[in-house]
């Protein structure tokens, strides 16, 4: 495979591979070592992702995977509760990213922590962001599936970002470590995990905000939840006292849920790793990405 590196802008290194509509690259190399490296790896990485589909040949990326995700997902009218935006073009700014050019096998996982990293800036809401990777994960899940079973899921180790995807067994026993600390934080982390809520919009919760009757909970944001049955929060206290008392802010909240990531053997476990489980478990369970982007609390003018 035909790979060119040269100088970039600012005193980086830039690494094209490919030729043509097929060739893809990588900017901002500190150094030719570094390019020449990481040229290396992506022309190996490409033999390693290519899938084979009778006598076709074409190259696995994430891009390839969020379109043909995208189009299954298929568009949800407004008589459902959808925006009637295509998936496709709601994440065609994800498409554009030039890590999802790359062959699979280059997207490890520091790379999808960088990947989040733009996307944040570029949306400047982590929402959407981690409903976009909630989607990615989806669609990567689905194509390795079908094509290329044999490569590692990069959403499963936590990123230097303290980002993951925690399976179903993780997730109960962080639900069980967590209330072994603290009944309360028991109860945060499982709304966490299977509402999607913030934390900081759990915290800020008073009793007047929890409907036992209906069994439903009103964030401060103006987000209404579901909790599953056993994580609504008992009554306790007047109207005005907090939903869930004992919680010492959202620093002591990290920290405890960073104590269940060593736990868990994922250190570095951020709280917005729980969220985002929630979001591609969500995905994953048929919902559509409308219906995604509103359990994350994106904002109207992202939903619009």
């Amino acid at each position: 495979m035909v790979t060119r590196v040269r100088p970039g802008q600012n005193g980086t290194w830039q690494v094209t591979v490919g030729q043509g509509s097929a060739a893809f690259r990588r900017d901002a190399l500190a150094d030719r070592a570094a390019a020449e490296d990481w040229a290396a790896q992506a022309t190996q990485a490409a033999r390693l992702s290519m899938v084979r589909i009778g006598s076709k040949r074409f190259l696995g990326t994430a891009a390839e995977a969020l379109r043909r995700w995208a189009i299954d997902q298929g568009t949800l009218p407004r008589s459902e509760g959808g925006t009637q935006i295509a998936p496709l073009l709601r994440l065609g700014p994800l498409l554009e990213d030039p890590a999802c050019t790359w062959p699979l096998s280059v997207l490890n996982v520091a790379e999808l922590a960088a990947l989040r990293a733009r996307r944040l800036a570029a949306l400047g809401e982590t929402a959407p962001m981690l409903a976009e990777q909630a989607a990615l994960s989806a669609a990567l899940e689905a194509f390795r599936e079908f094509y290329l079973p044999a490569l590692d899921d990069p959403f499963a180790e936590v990123g230097p970002d303290g980002l993951c995807i925690l399976d179903e067994a993780s997730c109960a026993q962080a639900v069980a470590w967590a209330s072994q600390m603290d009944e309360t934080l028991g109860l945060v982390v499982g709304l966490m995990l299977t509402t999607a809520a913030p934390a900081a919009e759990l915290l800020a919760c008073c009793q007047a905000q929890a409907d036992h009757l209906s069994g439903r909970l009103r964030l401060p944001n103006g987000m209404v939840l579901t909790p599953p049955r056993g994580l609504m929060p008992p009554p306790c206290g007047t109207a005005e006292a907090p939903l869930l008392p004992g919680l010492q802010g959202l620093e002591n909240l990290a920290d405890a849920v960073r104590e269940i990531g060593r736990r868990l053997d994922r250190p570095g476990l951020a709280l917005d790793a729980l969220r985002l489980t929630a979001l591609a478990s969500a995905l994953c369970q048929g919902q559509h990405l409308d219906e995604v982007l509103s359990l994350a609390g994106a904002r109207p003018p992202v939903l619009s």
